[in-house]
């Protein structure tokens, strides 16, 4: 048995309970509380349960460190703004409980997510303050390694994601998309608009290559996915890069096609639907591309990356700050 201990961070103190816990348990943090699996509950009057009002976002940690850590909160805290919902926590304090949750968890790499909701609603609807907010990690598991040496087959839907520029908890279109996938072994599924331009992934980012160039959607009806200018960032001096949407009628002219998420780095899509892409094989923009990232995330440090979206979010906590959270 040990104790939980206070947060390093002493603008904390006051939100925190303690309580006696087992060794190996895996802890949360809800609401002020860092509990055990066991006690991690939220009534089901929350908004969340009720009516899927919230935001969350995720990351995972390279040699333990959480990847961009500041645009993640920054992107938290633009989807909880775009919604109306005020954090009950600031940026800073947020970090400081992402670093007690890795501590507590001590994972070798970790998935971490933090969800924050429209809080408990006497009248079912209304948001309340305090939000909730739940800050957890879990190990990381890796996809497949054929995932990335020979592709993935991906589909698309014409169902669309309300908000799309936020990172909501609604992920309804999502889920019945992949299901209906399921049956043609697609592991990801692509929204495509009334125009039918191609926007994004269910859970990542989209690029198409063609003639050498990397074309990717910017308008306000996809995410500004993490990884996704992590690896713009990389690409800019070496690729052209056009920011556009491909049509549904061209990936037949796609040479080569990948999607980018926090879990799924950067993926090979060798089929849309059953068109193959290129030759339906893994190309050597996508094997560049993936090589470029799996260095970069190696880094002793990754430098601040400039998202336009997310710059009206409060700068509150430096960028050194957070990325050298142990």
């Amino acid at each position: 048995m040990k104790i939980l201990r206070q947060s390093r961070s002493f603008k904390l103190f006051r939100y925190l309970s303690f309580e006696l816990i087992k060794d190996g348990e895996q802890m949360f943090f809800i609401n002020g509380s860092y509990v055990s699996e066991t006690d991690a509950k939220i009534s089901v009057l929350d908004l969340s349960v009720l009516r899927g009002f919230g935001v969350f976002d995720y990351l995972r940690t390279y040699s333990g460190k959480p990847f961009h850590l500041w645009e993640h909160l920054l992107r938290l805290q633009y989807s909880a703004q775009q919604l109306g919902l005020e954090l009950p926590y600031t940026l800073e304090q947020i970090s400081d409980i992402i670093a007690e949750v890795l501590r507590l968890n001590n994972f070798p790499e970790a998935s971490i997510k933090i969800i924050a909701t429209g809080g408990v609603s006497p009248d079912q609807f209304t948001p309340q303050q305090p939000s909730t907010l739940i800050v957890f990690a879990y190990p990381l598991t890796s996809y497949p390694s054929e995932y990335f040496t020979k592709g993935i087959k991906v589909i698309t839907t014409r169902l669309m994601r309300s908000l799309p520029s936020c990172k909501t908890t609604q992920y309804v279109p999502g889920i019945v998309a992949l299901q209906q996938g399921r049956g043609s072994n697609a592991k990801e599924a692509l929204y495509v608009n009334a125009k039918g331009e191609i926007l994004e992934a269910t859970t990542s980012n989209f690029f198409g290559v063609k003639e050498g160039k990397l074309y990717t959607c910017m308008s306000e009806e996809v995410l500004a996915g993490i990884t996704r200018e992590a690896v713009l960032s990389i690409v800019k001096d070496r690729f052209t890069v056009c920011f556009e949407p491909i049509a549904i009628d061209e990936i037949d002219q796609l040479d080569e096609a990948f999607i980018t998420a926090s879990n799924k780095e950067v993926m090979p899509v060798v089929a849309i639907d059953n068109t193959p892409i290129g030759n339906g094989k893994v190309g050597p923009v996508t094997n560049q591309v993936m090589a470029l990232f799996r260095a970069y995330t190696q880094l002793p440090a990754w430098p601040a990356l400039d998202i336009p979206r997310y710059s009206t979010a409060s700068k509150s906590l430096t960028f050194n700050h957070l990325e050298h959270i142990p």
